[in-house]
């Protein structure tokens, strides 16, 4: 869990988590929104959820698994700021002074396996690896590696090795944005939810004409509200057949005993259902 000042020293600058909300890869955060946070407009959501509470709970006992699985020292160090580009930090979750080398640990859910695999890497681990990426850059090590334990049973690690077209990336991408902070530019908003805090009221004697584009995209919109309305039909037949299946079963595995699906209760006692990789 990051100190108070660390959670304050995220406005001085960019960190490695908000690396892939900058290269646009998150699902939970946009550009805009992360610009908003960083000029103050918008309050971050510093409350952990209880995912993140367990994570951080088993963060030391997954850095000394590491240590012990590599053979290595890993140190605890403070937060890490670039040499020249004071607005590019890092809070590390380890350090191996024998490897030069960033170590950052992972909590993931079971239904994000697919995920993390070296030989496949779905859109989780390139997330990680850029976040690793960073931290190279502003420590200037030689790699990183990720310690992942995967639905509180399953331990995988993955190495970075550096990538200068990569990084030289990042770079560039962590500039603009900042620069962006600094001139109060904000980047253009990507989803319904930045508009809404783009423009949180409306003009009551503002009135506009519609263009050729917008008709077209309006007839497009009814077009596709129809085509959505007949697959959610079909979609909750299908997830019925399931349901009705599974009965009072936790979870459906598949063949080799892997979760595909799970249907339990949350906290309020109402029964989600969910497919592998959904949240």
């Amino acid at each position: 869990m990051l100190t108070d000042k660390q959670l304050k020293d995220r406005q001085l600058g960019i960190g490695g988590s908000d690396i892939p909300i900058i290269m646009g890869l998150s699902n939970y955060k946009t550009p805009y929104q992360l610009y908003l946070e960083k000029i103050g407009a918008l309050a971050s959501k510093d409350e952990m959820s209880e995912a993140q509470y367990w994570g951080h709970k088993q963060e030391p006992m997954l850095r000394e698994e590491f240590a012990l699985k590599n053979s290595v020292a890993v140190e605890l160090r403070d937060s890490a700021v670039h040499p020249e580009h004071s607005f590019l930090r890092g809070n590390l979750d380890g350090f191996i002074p024998e490897w030069n080398a960033v170590l950052e640990i992972k909590t993931a859910s079971a239904f994000m396996e697919s995920q993390l695999r070296e030989d496949d890497p779905g859109p989780l681990l390139y997330q990680y690896l850029l976040q690793v990426a960073h931290y190279c850059i502003i420590t200037n090590a030689d790699c990183a590696y990720i310690a992942v334990l995967i639905g509180g049973n399953q331990y995988r690690q993955f190495k970075y090795e550096r990538n200068t077209e990569l990084e030289q990336g990042l770079i560039a991408a962590a500039t603009k944005f900042w620069d962006g902070v600094t001139k109060k530019i904000p980047p253009q908003p990507i989803n319904q939810f930045d508009l809404r805090l783009m423009f949180p009221k409306h003009s009551p004697d503002k009135v506009m004409a519609a263009a050729p584009p917008v008709l077209e995209q309006l007839s497009n919109l009814s077009e596709t509200r129809f085509q959505i309305k007949k697959l959610n039909e079909i979609e909750e037949q299908h997830k019925f057949n399931i349901m009705q299946f599974m009965q009072d079963a936790e979870c459906l595995v598949d063949a080799t005993g892997n979760p595909i699906v799970s249907w339990k209760a949350d906290k309020r006692g109402s029964r989600r259902f969910l497919l592998k990789g959904e949240r």
